[in-house]
């Protein structure tokens, strides 16, 4: 893999302030693998936050010092500066009046004139961004959309192996041609690996390769992996969290799933009913997925919810090669390239007929080309 190392080792010597976040709901590869990268930074004096929208994986094999933020909070800062050079401050007091924050100040002796006022936008918060399986920056869900300008304005490493990459970043680094993130950042960090980098780059192949059934796992992957356990990852406690620590509610949830399965042609779907939604596996989504790698053939896995009567919100997960957005686009799927959400006005049955005839000669089309 012929990575950009001295682009990155210049962006990151001289950056001192970095912001690593990734795609909504992201999956235990990208926790895995920002977490490696949060380590690696902190050890460099760095000050790192991780942030992402919505649900991450609650790892028991992180460390206790890795913690990840939802929100991007005070990214930037607003400046008022007075000269108190000629009359001194007796008091000070603020006050918000509707849509304006009032401020009030007192001279202690003399007064204050216009000109002893001047106002200055302070620097970011973060002086670089690294994104960790991204497409895009609108996948990053209200991390971006919140804070559009600072993405704009401050340099990007965007880490990703999806072809669908719009290379947002000053450094893109996209390589379709390996298993995981972890796979990526471990030739950029396999001169600073210790115990806890290596446990969260072999967590993140474990769970990206479904623990190395994937068909992209070859000779060089079992090698990177064997490196890492030489260097101390805990491959027993990787295993314990990923597999071994489902709850009964999960189980139960998983086996009305695999209870409905049915496959055609390139698609496996099944349903949840209403009741049965409310206490979902925050993993669920990484289940999915391993039952798409584990089953031949499969391009798609389609779950139905029935949200109402009359309403059936749709998750479509994909394939590494194939694009769920691209998938739902006439059915206005939003989400990211791996798993897209829809909601239909239609009671569950007639939403199940519509969509999986829909999926499957969008696959039909890009399996011919």
């Amino acid at each position: 893999m012929d990575l950009p190392l001295k682009q990155f080792s210049k962006l990151l010597s001289s950056s001192n302030r970095i912001l690593l976040t990734g795609p909504q709901s992201p999956s235990v590869d990208t926790v895995s693998t920002a977490a490696a990268w949060w380590l690696f930074l902190s050890k460099q004096k760095k000050l790192v936050d991780l942030v992402f929208d919505g649900k991450v994986h609650k790892l028991k094999f992180l460390p206790s010092k890795v913690s990840f933020k939802e929100n991007l909070d005070d990214v930037n800062k607003f400046k008022i500066i007075l000269d108190t050079s000629k009359t001194k401050v007796k008091q000070l007091s603020y006050d918000v009046k509707g849509k304006q924050l009032h401020i009030d100040i007192v001279p202690e002796d003399g007064l204050f004139n216009d000109s002893d006022l001047s106002t200055h936008k302070d620097d970011y918060k973060y002086d670089l961004i690294i994104t960790f399986g991204a497409p895009s920056l609108e996948a990053l869900g209200k991390v971006f959309d919140s804070n559009r300008s600072f993405f704009h304005d401050v340099p990007i490493i965007n880490i990703d192996r999806s072809l669908l990459n719009e290379n947002f970043g000053q450094l893109n680094v996209v390589e379709s041609n390996v298993t995981s993130l972890a796979e990526v950042s471990y030739h950029v960090l396999n001169k600073h690996l210790d115990k806890n980098i290596a446990t969260c780059l072999l967590a993140g192949m474990i769970s990206a390769t479904n623990s190395f059934q994937s068909p992209q796992v070859n000779p060089k992957t079992l090698e990177l992996a064997s490196q890492l356990i030489i260097k101390g990852a805990d491959r027993g406690q990787i295993v314990e969290t990923l597999y071994r620590t489902k709850d009964i509610s999960t189980l139960k949830n998983w086996g009305r799933v695999l209870s409905r399965l049915k496959k055609k042609d390139n698609i496996i779907s099944s349903y949840l009913q209403h009741d049965e939604i409310d206490n979902l596996p925050q993993d669920f989504e990484e289940m999915v997925k391993d039952l798409i790698l584990s089953t031949p053939d499969v391009q798609a896995a389609v779950i139905f919810y029935q949200v109402e009567l009359y309403k059936t919100k749709v998750c479509v997960y994909s394939i590494n090669n194939i694009n769920a957005l691209e998938l739902t686009k006439d059915m206005q799927g939003k989400g990211y390239r791996r798993l897209a959400k829809i909601v239909i006005d239609k009671e569950i049955e007639e939403t199940k007929d519509l969509v999986i005839d829909k999926i499957q000669k969008k696959l039909n089309i890009i399996n011919s080309v």
